[in-house]
């Protein structure tokens, strides 16, 4: 085959590897071991190809990775008319190199050679990989240290619970400490200002429409809050602060941590405010049995935007960085994208508590009851966002999506936040500016 045949099936060959790597991790001791000896067949017919056709690609080191030299026939240069197909055109405005037919044929072996190379490099990893899955499975993937072998720090603890119960405590406090106190408060200024938006949007409600609508006053403040569970801070959890979630996960916290840390943390945050928020308005409609449905469906809401948010900012992430900036790194596009799905979701996340409302209504009419279908309602949304949660999860460990997460994460120094913490460190510490931002915070995380 040529060497664009071999490259094509290279590459096809790394994607059914791909594959195989993927499904092993939910495979069985022997289904991995099978695997491995169909690869350490096709690894050894290989070699075998190699020696019987006498063509290595260590026979041709020089060619592989390094540009073709030319050899001319004799001492003198090529200089022949143009369009004879053997020499180079003369110089001028218009001349362009026109190469030999074994200039051709020795850059095409060098091309096969380099494709060679490649493949017995993917071999070789497919089978160090598997060999790792299996070396896992022989070591106990349930026992406490194994989270390790992922790079992840070791917890301590018996069970589950009091393996990750400590841990996603301590990450809570850590993560509600950041965003009230430590500087620059971009979290805290977004919330901020989501919710002030939400009840400028409030009180125009109210000035052209609420008079005649009392007895809904206790369920609008969602109106409010829909505002702020809808703003970068929920949609974008994980490239927001892209800075402090690269410096957690390298230093081995797991992504579903990071990623419950942060719903903990809103909805201690938020859920104080809608609740308070739905107590005036109920109190102003003079309706206190609407108050416990408002505050069911607060809930509920919180919920449902918080899972829906987990699946975006892993699908779609975006950093946060300036618009002017964005034309000139080439994100616009995928920042409109990202802002017109925001306003998409949000109609998603309102039909589907518009759809529980109804059953809640359906069912406390036919058992008399309001708690019951209250509890089942809050219910219904808390598994949903665990299911979304867990889709976002299992999104994460496609290659493809997680290369693009993991790019957005990065620590690019042209980021928002990067240029807040190279002026805060300037201003701490302006005898040694020379040291990176991102290490210092770091170091603070």
């Amino acid at each position: 085959m040529s060497a664009v045949d071999e490259l094509v099936d290279l590459v096809e060959n790394a994607a059914a590897a791909e594959r195989a790597v993927l499904a092993s991790k939910w495979k069985d001791r022997d289904h991995v071991a099978a695997t491995i000896r169909g690869v350490e067949q096709r690894i050894a017919e290989r070699r075998d190809l190699e020696r019987r056709s006498a063509v290595t690609p260590a026979a041709e080191p020089a060619l592989v990775g390094a540009p073709v030299a030319v050899e001319p026939d004799d001492d003198r240069t090529h200089q022949e008319a143009p369009g004879d197909g053997r020499g180079v055109l003369p110089a001028g405005d218009d001349a362009s190199p026109v190469g030999t037919h074994a200039e051709a044929a020795r850059a095409e072996r060098a091309a096969e050679a380099a494709v060679r190379t490649a493949r017995a490099a993917l071999q070789e990893a497919h089978l160090a990989v598997l060999k790792a899955r299996l070396a896992r499975i022989d070591a106990g993937e349930a026992e406490p240290d194994a989270s390790v072998v992922d790079g992840h720090t070791a917890l301590a603890g018996r069970n589950a619970v009091t393996r990750h119960g400590p841990a996603l405590a301590r990450g809570l406090r850590g993560e509600i400490h950041y965003v009230l106190t430590r500087k620059p408060r971009s979290v805290l200024k977004n919330l901020a200002i989501s919710l002030a938006l939400g009840l400028l949007y409030l009180g125009f409600i109210r000035t052209f429409e609420w008079d005649t609508k009392q007895r809904l006053l206790p369920y609008l403040g969602l109106w409010a809050i829909s505002v702020v569970m809808g703003g970068a801070v929920c949609l974008n959890a994980m490239s927001f602060d892209a800075m402090r979630v690269r410096a957690a996960l390298d230093s081995g916290a797991r992504l579903w941590h990071v990623l419950v840390i942060k719903n903990l943390a809103l909805l201690t945050l938020v859920a104080p405010l809608g609740f308070l928020l739905s107590a005036l308005l109920a109190w102003r409609a003079g309706d206190l049995g609407a108050f416990f449905k408002a505050c069911a469906l607060m809930l509920c809401f919180i919920l449902l935007w918080l899972g829906v948010g987990n699946v975006l900012s892993i699908a779609l992430p975006i950093r946060d960085e300036p618009v002017l900036k964005r034309r000139k790194d080439g994100t616009l596009k995928q920042f409109l994208i990202v802002f017109g799905v925001s306003y998409a979701v949000g109609y998603l996340v309102n039909l589907m508590l518009i759809w529980r409302v109804f059953a809640a209504q359906e069912l406390t009419a036919r058992l008399g009851n309001v708690v019951i279908p209250a509890i089942l309602v809050v219910l219904s949304s808390l598994t949903m966002w665990f299911l979304l949660t867990v889709f976002a999860l299992a999104l994460a460990q496609q290659p493809k999506i997680r290369r693009a997460m993991m790019r957005e994460i990065a620590d690019y120094g042209s980021n928002a936040e990067a240029q807040a913490y190279a002026a805060e460190a300037a201003k701490a510490s302006p005898a040694d500016p020379t040291e990176p931002a991102t290490t210092q915070h770091r170091q603070q995380v």
